[in-house]
């Protein structure tokens, strides 16, 4: 029986917005121009690894996970490999590999797979993948007041990204990055006021082989149990 999957689906979104953009003014409307060159730097990127914290509040409940991230971009390839490592709660690995989604729960001992193909609807895998720019989807403005106060007094550079269409899953999106524009966190609100927060530390880029035929083989590889349900959708 398929269990329900207790990972945030939030990560499998939210990703695709962490090569999207770093804006240049603080808690103001980014000028396009800004925003379209700084998009295209971090599509160029040929990889980027970070350590997360996340926190959910939902109906006046908190969960928190914590883990790592890497992306991956060969150049052979137009989606490039994104892969979620959760160490919290308990171990779970999300998987794109450009060709199939695949989410490992260790405590469910399930693997559910589905084709990548799935995604290609979502505004945010076409964003990532060079389909959509953010200003033909988003309106950016201010952070809204009630996130004002996460800054916690440093400086750096705040914006808010709301949907210009209704967004099945998205209500509004928030960066805040330092003042060297790597991005340091991001809540995604959704439209039962469900956030999702995410910490971001330890950001590298470029620190991958381009290219690497084993760091492919490295990051695909999930090492699960021989015991494990093999679900596909």
């Amino acid at each position: 029986m398929l269990k329900r999957n207790t990972s945030q689906p939030f990560a499998l979104l939210l990703y695709f917005f962490l090569c999207a953009l770093s804006p240049h003014a603080q808690a103001a409307a980014v000028p396009l121009e800004q925003l379209e060159k700084i998009q295209q730097y971090y599509r160029n990127l040929t990889s980027l690894s970070f350590d997360f914290r996340q926190i959910t509040n939902s109906n006046g409940r908190t969960r928190e996970g914590a883990g790592s991230s890497t992306f991956f971009r060969p150049s052979s390839t137009t989606s490039g490999i994104m892969r979620w490592d959760y160490s919290k709660p308990g171990k779970q690995i999300i998987l794109n590999d450009g060709k199939e989604l695949s989410i490992y729960t260790e405590k469910d001992k399930q693997l559910l797979i589905m084709s990548a193909q799935k995604l290609q609807s979502d505004i945010t895998y076409s964003f990532f993948v060079g389909k959509r720019d953010l200003k033909e989807d988003f309106d950016l403005l201010p952070v809204a007041s009630h996130f004002a106060s996460k800054m916690n007094g440093q400086s750096g550079i705040a914006v808010q990204l709301v949907p210009k269409q209704p967004h099945g899953q998205i209500k509004s999106l928030h960066f805040w990055f330092d003042k060297d524009e790597r991005i340091r966190r991001l809540i995604m609100e959704d439209h039962f006021e469900t956030t999702t927060e995410l910490i971001f530390s330890n950001i590298q880029v470029n620190t991958l082989p381009a290219d690497s035929p084993q760091t492919i083989a490295q990051l695909v590889q999930l090492n699960i149990p021989s015991d494990t349900e093999i679900i596909r959708q």
